[in-house]
């Protein structure tokens, strides 16, 4: 039961992450349980400082000093990676989601994703969208396992710009779920470049689940990071910082 709680309580903070503020009746939804159930996850994590609620919805609490804009300036200055005619892989973070319109200058364009809400801005700001179909989460609407990873294998991506959880304790770049590493690790093979978005505010984040080394990184965009922090990342190729 405890860690049911807990992949729950993970889960909706990955939505809370990727998504902005969320109504509290569409994450009861998302996470298939009781109105009852979520508010005490919600009393739980607003009680450890993590979220805010307002007007019958929540959202992440900023823990660090990293602002919107300076995270959207990470975001914008990864996206100049990409090329006309590029295939692009591109996370389903609410920030890279957001800063997507600063692509609209590139010609010919395909955006590959595996998120329901990253495919619909996609269409909604008029890209050519692929969609990775496979098994579904119904929190978050990511696609993952066995038809996922197969449909990545039968891509050439040009282009993967990913986020990442947090680094500490794991060398590397992680995710939430476990689930999530084997779709990333298809992604990672199939793509020319791998760029990995990441904000300051992510150093002291516990890493869960690695899905990548710094070593397989290309290119790291971050915010500055003093020598020693930069230290951390001696395997990445190159680091860019904003």
């Amino acid at each position: 039961m405890q860690k049911r709680k807990e992949q729950r309580l993970t889960d909706l903070r990955k939505i809370l992450e990727e998504q902005g503020r969320v109504r509290t009746r569409d994450l009861a939804q998302m996470l298939d349980v009781t109105p009852e159930t979520l508010r005490s996850d919600l009393d739980l994590l607003e009680s450890q400082g993590l979220i805010e609620r307002e007007h019958g919805a929540a959202r992440l609490r900023v823990l660090d000093k990293e602002t919107p804009p300076e995270k959207m300036q990470v975001t914008i200055r990864a996206l100049q990676e990409v090329k006309d005619g590029d295939i692009v892989f591109i996370d389903a973070g609410s920030t890279i989601l957001t800063a997507l319109n600063h692509l609209s200058s590139r010609r010919d364009l395909t955006i590959v994703v595996n998120s329901l809400p990253a495919a619909q801005s996609c269409l909604d700001m008029g890209f050519h969208c692929l969609f990775i179909g496979g098994q579904m989460r119904r929190s978050g609407g990511h696609t993952y396992g066995y038809f996922a990873e197969q449909m990545v294998d039968n891509i050439t991506i040009d282009i993967a710009i990913l986020g990442t959880t947090g680094i500490e304790g794991v060398d590397g770049f992680s995710v939430y779920r476990a689930e999530e590493v084997g779709i990333r690790r298809h992604i990672i093979r199939q793509t020319r470049r791998l760029v990995i978005v990441m904000g300051r505010h992510k150093l002291n984040q516990p890493g869960y689940y690695r899905y990548a080394s710094f070593r397989e990184a290309d290119l790291l965009v971050t915010n500055h990071l003093t020598p020693e922090q930069k230290k951390r990342f001696s395997g990445v190729r190159q680091i860019v910082e904003v």
